[in-house]
């Protein structure tokens, strides 16, 4: 059995209504992910952005999510949205604002409970300064069935101020 399966054998039967916070990644991946930010920020507050070489976490990009902070958290631009998140929600987020999400959608989806949800995890995540972990269900009824694990973890560049969000977000189906 992969690692994937047994994520996906541990999954409640019920995905959550709302995004639920953790204090540990519950999925094997995102364990394994945020391992290696924490390798990068070694003894420091927080990873910098030089510091993630993506010739390291090729397995993981697929999955990958880096937003710009704008005007301190008030936006977020995304800067990198994984190949396999663009494939699953078939819409491609490169260079939007969370505000704009849901603007221009495939997948039947509740825009404004998109755009919710994505700006409290990345504000969330700013205002921890660390790794935030959580469990969301898609906003899509038509994706009832489908869970995000998600981690997303503050990043410098520079200086001493948070300027991104990286972050990995794997959908898990749930019976």
């Amino acid at each position: 059995m992969s690692l994937d399966e047994v994520a996906l054998s541990k999954e409640a039967s019920t995905p959550p209504e709302k995004p639920v916070f953790l204090d540990a990644p519950e999925h094997p991946r995102l364990a394994q992910f945020a391992a290696y930010i924490d390798r990068k920020r070694a003894t420091r507050p927080l990873a910098d952005r030089s510091d993630i070489n993506p010739a390291e976490i090729l397995s993981f990009l697929p999955h990958l999510v880096i937003l710009d902070v704008i005007d301190q958290g008030e936006d977020f631009r995304v800067r990198v949205f994984g190949t396999a998140l663009v494939e699953l929600l078939r819409e491609e987020r490169t260079g939007q604002l969370v505000s704009q999400f849901g603007q221009s959608y495939r997948i039947p989806t509740d825009p404004v409970e998109l755009r919710s949800r994505w700006l409290k995890i990345c504000q969330m995540t700013i205002a921890g300064g660390e790794s935030l972990f959580f469990k969301s269900p898609t906003v899509s009824a038509e994706r009832a069935y489908m869970v995000y694990h998600g981690m997303f973890a503050p990043l410098t560049a520079g200086t001493a101020e948070i300027s991104q969000i990286i972050g990995m977000m794997i959908p898990v189906n749930v019976k």
